[in-house]
């Protein structure tokens, strides 16, 4: 007998040879399966996103995925699903990531692709132009004393150092962590809070601390932990110029 598939593409699996015996499923059993056929006119790609990423994920969002089996282009796609539930695996009480299924609907052809290559998208959840941002590596966090007036509370420089100081309210609150950068003000690194808000690959949005042009100090995780409020710092001449 001849059976037609309901829809045009191509053969990706097939599950019977010539002459075995074909069963017709019932209610309660499934019937033969003989072959797979994939549409390759939509292509989707099934991503994992952790929870906290999870509430900025909206549909329509533009995203560039990566195949691992064709690493030399990206794609462009859309986000076209979400998942309302997390994915399920693993024991109850183990301390597994929490990761919600997200579906991104690739725009166009993709020569040589195969259903279950493996992917992954880089979702673009938000845009801001014209501003403020600082390298992911100058960021940092210290332990601060906040004012009344809201100022951080420093210690009063000594006579013969230079750079500048707040002055102490009469009143200091207790101490509290903050995350900021350190500023470059009279050749001393002084450590100022910041609020940030979207971050990308290499750099973090301020919102609030920094000014544009501010010379912060960057480097290494370690240089930068080690940086107390106040040491002395020399400025390169290509930090100098923008560099």
């Amino acid at each position: 007998m001849t059976i037609t598939s309901p829809i045009d593409g191509v053969v990706t699996r097939r599950s019977i040879e010539e002459g075995e015996t074909v069963v017709i499923g019932t209610m309660n059993n499934p019937g033969t399966v003989l072959m797979t056929i994939a549409d390759f006119s939509i292509l989707e790609a099934h991503v994992e996103v952790d929870e906290t990423d999870i509430p900025s994920v909206r549909l329509g969002q533009t995203a560039a995925i990566t195949i691992d089996a064709l690493p030399d282009t990206t794609y462009p796609g859309r986000v076209t699903e979400i998942g309302n539930s997390p994915i399920q695996g693993g024991e109850l009480g183990t301390n597994q990531a929490t990761n919600f299924e997200v579906v991104v609907t690739l725009d166009g052809d993709v020569p040589g692709v195969r259903p279950g290559f493996t992917a992954t998208a880089d979702i673009q959840t938000a845009v801001r132009t014209n501003a403020v941002a600082v390298p992911i590596q100058s960021t940092t966090v210290r332990e601060i004393t906040p004012g009344l007036d809201g100022r951080i509370v420093r210690p009063a420089p000594e006579a013969s150092g230079g750079g500048a100081s707040a002055a102490e309210p009469a009143a200091p609150e207790r101490a509290e962590e903050a995350e900021g950068v350190f500023v470059v003000r009279d050749d001393r690194a002084w450590f100022v809070p910041v609020e940030t808000g979207i971050a990308g690959d290499r750099y973090f949005e301020v919102i609030s601390g920094l000014d544009a042009g501010d010379l912060v100090a960057i480097g290494p995780f370690e240089v930068v932990r080690a940086l107390e409020d106040g040491d002395p710092v020399r400025v390169n001449a290509l930090a100098a110029a923008g560099g």
